[in-house]
């Protein structure tokens, strides 16, 4: 519980996380906080991606099988986007995803939290398929009609969720 309450934590997650969106590295700017999203909906119907403007992303919806991933740069930031004053801070949006924890971090998903070990998380197409790879060892979970929320997200204690047993999947090594 200490471990999920360190403010110091996150200080530097740009320094401590690489994010590999469709293959290509997301370049981090200072940011204490990750949110992968699959709707525009987050945390109680807060909407960090945004309205839409003219920029390099596509209009999100929730058919068009990307993930949008957005950063927050801190606490009143997020008090921000709960509120409607503010945005996340957009950082891309890709069909595959896959964020490497170069150490354990907090993380949530759908409001569970967690202390997750330094390994690599995969979030595929659907955002409704999940795999978390540690060491030599692949979960696939399956998160039945939920949205995948994270702050870093995957969860150990997938089974929850509906993990199906553990398997080897070729394509993520």
């Amino acid at each position: 519980l200490r471990k999920m309450i360190n403010r110091t934590a996150c200080k530097d997650l740009h320094k401590q996380i690489v994010v590999v969106a469709d293959g290509n590295i997301v370049m981090l700017p200072p940011i204490e906080g990750l949110i992968v999203l699959n709707i525009l909906s987050w945390g109680g119907g807060a909407n960090p991606w945004g309205v839409e403007k003219d920029d390099v992303f596509a209009k999100p919806t929730h058919y068009d099988g990307l993930l949008e991933v957005v950063g927050i740069s801190g606490v009143v930031h997020m008090g921000q986007i709960y509120s409607g004053l503010g945005t996340g801070i957009r950082l891309a949006q890709a069909g595959h995803l896959k964020i490497l924890l170069k150490t354990e971090l907090p993380i949530q998903i759908d409001g569970e939290p967690f202390i997750h070990p330094a390994g690599q998380i995969v979030v595929l197409r659907s955002a409704l398929r999940v795999s978390i790879k540690l060491s030599n060892r692949v979960v696939s979970c399956r998160v039945c009609d939920q949205t995948v929320q994270c702050t870093i997200a995957v969860l150990p204690q997938a089974r929850w969720f509906g993990v199906s047993n553990p398997t080897t999947i070729a394509q993520l090594a």
